[in-house]
């Protein structure tokens, strides 16, 4: 859903590598701004992954974001597609 980041040095000598700042990945940024999302290979997603996703796809229409402790309800324009290529 996103990560820690590295703030960059703001150019005032002060050790800001040592600091980090939330960023929003793709999937979060999209289900904010009610966009559609390509999940492309889905089957070779990590189970974890599937489970994560889960509650977007059910009727709880939200997805809970530990790392933030915040959960974000997709917006009625949200949409996800998802694509597999088989496996052989």
């Amino acid at each position: 859903m996103g990560s820690d980041l590295p703030v960059p040095d703001d150019g005032s000598g002060a050790d800001c590598g040592s600091r980090f700042k939330w960023c929003d990945g793709v999937f979060l940024k999209a289900l904010k701004q009610g966009d559609w999302v390509l999940l492309d290979e889905l089957n070779l997603a990590p189970q974890s992954v599937l489970e994560g996703l889960n509650s977007c796809f059910d009727h709880r229409a939200q997805i809970f974001v530990p790392e933030l402790g915040q959960t974000f309800n997709c917006p009625p324009c949200f949409r996800v597609f998802a694509a597999q290529n088989p496996l052989a």
